[in-house]
């Protein structure tokens, strides 16, 4: 099966780069605001992005070093997936590398998946260096690819 993996240098601390992976909050301010979550295992974060709706449950937290989650309402063929990130603290850094593996082996839209994950990890360096992420919807999403072309008037 492939997996989707980017690594992403981010001027941060680790306690806040996890914030930002497992509070409603964080998670609205880089992925999509409409979400419900919280932060302890077993939880399972609710995130909506016009119209569809995303669940995952929360399978391990290591407070400011890694988030694994798993796949309860996703598309069929996430059905097997996790989703983990690693944060490995650096000088005056950290380092985030995101995994989703479980994928079936000919997944069609690996590539766009991929693309977009590689957008949200884009947007969480800007919400924790600048303090404005680009999430779902955001004109940064909408020019960047990450809401599709028909949510794009509708979305906020």
């Amino acid at each position: 099966m492939p997996d989707i993996l980017h690594t992403v240098e981010i001027a941060t601390t680790p306690d806040r780069l996890y914030d930002a992976l497992t509070t409603p909050r964080g998670l609205a301010g880089w992925w999509t605001p409409q979400v419900t979550a919280a932060p302890h295992v077993g939880a399972v974060n609710e995130l909506h992005f016009g119209g569809v709706t995303l669940a995952v449950r929360v399978d391990e937290l290591v407070p400011g070093r890694r988030v694994v989650w798993s796949g309860v309402e996703v598309p069929p063929d996430w059905a097997r997936m996790r989703v983990i990130f690693e944060i490995d603290p650096r000088d005056d850094a950290v380092e985030l590398t995101f995994r989703q593996t479980g994928l079936p082996t000919a997944y069609e839209d690996f590539a766009r998946f991929s693309y977009l994950w590689a957008q949200y990890l884009r947007s969480i360096k800007l919400l924790l260096e600048t303090g404005t992420g680009e999430p779902f919807g955001s004109p940064g999403s909408k020019a960047g690819g990450t809401t599709p072309r028909h949510l794009r008037a509708g979305a906020a």
